[in-house]
């Protein structure tokens, strides 16, 4: 049985062993970008608070929240 290499599955991300950083951190952005691509965006512009509004309205705000999480 093929041993499958740490980092090269799509449910695990790329692991960073201490050398090539420029290559894995490429890697790290595609395997991002393909869990959720709007979770890269939230990555780059920084964490968005959460806001205190009631749960039956879902607003723009709401929705980046959730990915703000996901990211972290």
């Amino acid at each position: 049985m093929a041993r499958i290499e740490e980092g090269s599955s799509i449910s695990c991300p790329p692991v960073f062993k201490g050398e090539a950083y420029f290559q894995w951190s490429n890697i790290m952005k595609y395997f991002i970008e393909a869990q959720d691509f709007e979770v890269w965006e939230i990555i780059e512009e920084g964490y968005l608070e959460a806001p205190k509004k009631k749960k039956k309205q879902m607003s723009e705000n709401d929705t980046k929240a959730k990915l703000n999480a996901r990211a972290m």
